[in-house]
């Protein structure tokens, strides 16, 4: 048996550099030379990769020459290129958002329009499937509309008031028919980005008693009536505690019907061992990796080398450990000027 090695050795020079090998049976003891191959076990199916079509990435792209701008998407989404699979989307504004923002300022949605939107992240998008006409995208929520939350502002955390739980869904329903009438379908949606912190730009919080109820009660039924079939992922936020959260949503609070994943981030180390649990106690679940980047200082952003071995290593172990995707963060960012948040 033939096969095809494609190595990257910094030492060596090589980058992405092919070579075939030969596979044969050896009668001799080779026992450090052995690579087993065992295509009767199969595991889970890799769906793909992707990156995160913020509105900082959107207007760099925007505003490069266009033959940059689309020599950059084709690098990520060609099948010349690393082929993406999938985008992830911010409902609304997120921390890599110009300005912040919303699609409603009225009680009855009367106002809403995803305007905004049209000026550098829907024409980037598009850009981007013309060189993946199959890329899927995760949509993810970072506030709902100051009106809804007991803060009265889409930043520092503050929680989803209980009586806009129903107009919220409804919200989302407008949001997910607004991009499909762009020709961007959103396959997949998640609860809340990091719905366990409160930060200094947009965010929410809901305890898994709150993100169960909103999804198995609001979001499930209302785009189940809608005739939508966006899935929803639950968690979305770090695996340190994945497993427990994950528990208390799907079996505890009764989410599980109206679940079809788990998201997650990679910024409180490794925790693999739970994603394997997670695997093996839902195995119809889908589990993404749905955000992480080393462009703060708990990392370090100047050694791409390392930056580049720590993706490696969190792609190879999440994918060992039973994960479907992998989706990365802001596809560029200029590093004059991140976003109004940095």
């Amino acid at each position: 048996m033939e096969i095809e090695k494609i190595e990257t050795n910094l030492k060596r020079n090589l980058y992405l550099h092919s070579s075939p090998m030969k596979f044969s049976s050896h009668g001799k003891k080779i026992e450090n030379e052995v690579i087993r191959i065992n295509p009767e076990f199969t595991f889970q199916e890799i769906l793909g990769f992707g990156g995160a079509f913020t509105e900082s990435s959107c207007y760099v792209l925007s505003r490069i020459p266009k033959e940059l701008s689309e020599q950059i998407l084709g690098e990520y989404f060609s099948e010349n290129g690393l082929h993406y699979q999938f985008g992830r989307l911010s409902i609304g504004s997120c921390d890599f958002s110009l300005a912040s923002y919303s699609y409603s300022y009225e009680k009855n949605l009367s106002d809403f329009s995803i305007h905004h939107d049209m000026k550098y992240i829907i024409p980037i998008i598009k850009s981007a499937q013309r060189q993946n006409r199959n890329l899927k995208f995760l949509a993810s929520t970072w506030s709902p509309p100051a009106f809804m939350k007991d803060n009265y502002s889409l930043i520092g955390g503050g929680k989803l008031l209980p009586q806009y739980r129903k107009l919220w869904a409804e919200y989302l329903v407008k949001y997910v028919r607004s991009y499909q009438e762009q020709g961007i379908p959103i396959s997949y949606m998640t609860i809340q980005n990091e719905p366990n912190a409160r930060q200094i730009w947009e965010s929410c919080l809901y305890s898994s008693k709150e993100e169960a109820d909103l999804l198995r009660n609001y979001l499930f039924p209302t785009f189940k009536t809608n005739g939508l079939l966006t899935q929803f992922l639950i968690w979305d936020h770090n695996k340190d505690i994945i497993l427990e959260r994950s528990l208390e949503t799907l079996i505890h609070h009764n989410a599980l019907t109206a679940t079809s994943g788990i998201a997650f981030h990679w910024y409180t180390g490794g925790h693999f061992d739970s994603l394997e649990r997670l695997r093996h106690l839902f195995p119809n679940l889908l589990l993404f990796h749905s955000e992480g980047c080393t462009g703060y200082s708990h990392f370090k952003p100047q050694d791409e080398l390392f930056n580049a071995e720590m993706y490696a290593y969190e792609m190879l172990e999440d994918f060992n450990h039973g994960v479907n995707a992998f989706i990365d963060w802001n596809i560029v960012l200029d590093y004059e000027r991140w976003s109004k948040s940095c």
